[in-house]
């Protein structure tokens, strides 16, 4: 069986993949327009996992979509390292005609720590619950301050799969926190911003720092030959407090953000 004894969800493109066996891949996803949006659109996530040694310990560097993560910790139970993300921006190119007349939003870099731990259920170690945890800070002067995930994820090894094939499947639950200077960034109202809201009367609307979202990943993956997966993904989050409030949007989009795709992978 190809599948590895861990893995995780990523915060942009919620899919699983295996941490013991390398493995390259590509999915297609529909995501959000802009974070908050009513609309969805389409996006390509290159899958990337490689297990190397370095000074004697194993480790390995792992690529889902706009994140990149480094594993320095030799242990099962355990991962820890720092990570590398970007956001995508948020322009005139969106759907909306409101909110692309609003200022621009640079693609956000960030890059911080992750950690996991993988919590055993049984003596098959596909059957566990894995807990995690991120936080990054942008180093492009997009925002300040810090924004981080804490989620716990649990997996399900069936023991009769698709047309007899091995099958993983994976459901989680996770919050999202932001300082208030991220949420006033992507959900505020402000300046020149305002005469697109003249319900406002000229009063900005600032998003504070504090639970942004919850979210609950979810992936379904097969074993279709001994080399290829095939891996269903996705996530529901839903945008809590001054984030569902904002009138970008409460008046221009929706609380309720999906994200679903598909992926193909092959391990070597």
């Amino acid at each position: 069986m190809m599948f590895g004894q861990g893995a995780f969800a990523q915060e942009i493109i919620p899919l699983q993949i295996s941490e013991d066996t390398n493995l390259i891949g590509l999915g297609v996803f529909s995501i959000p327009d802009y974070y908050g949006s009513d609309k969805n659109k389409g996006a390509a996530a290159p899958l990337l996992h490689y297990n190397f040694d370095a000074w004697g310990n194993p480790m390995y560097v792992q690529i889902v979509g706009p994140e990149i993560r480094l594993n320095v910790v030799p242990r099962k139970d355990f991962r820890a390292g720092p990570l590398i993300r970007w956001r995508q921006r948020r322009d005139d190119d969106v759907d909306n005609e409101t909110v692309k007349r609003m200022r621009p939003i640079a693609s956000a870099t960030e890059m911080g720590a992750f950690v996991a731990y993988h919590m055993p259920l049984d003596s098959n170690p596909l059957h566990k619950v894995v807990f995690t945890g991120d936080i990054t800070w942008n180093t492009n002067n997009v925002y300040d301050g810090a924004t981080g995930n804490v989620r716990a994820t649990y997996f399900h090894p069936f023991a009769s799969g698709m047309w007899g094939k091995p099958l993983l499947g994976s459901v989680g639950f996770g919050l999202f926190f932001a300082s208030d200077h991220f949420n006033d960034k992507y959900f505020g109202v402000n300046g020149s911003d305002l005469a697109l809201y003249p319900e406002r009367n000229g009063v900005p609307y600032r998003a504070q720092s504090g639970l942004t979202s919850i979210k609950i990943p979810f992936t379904l993956t097969s074993q279709v030959d001994p080399n290829w997966l095939v891996t269903l993904g996705g996530r529901y989050e839903r945008l809590l407090g001054d984030a569902k409030d904002s009138p970008v949007v409460e008046r221009h989009g929706n609380e309720n953000q999906w994200i679903i795709g598909v992926a193909a992978s092959y391990t070597f």
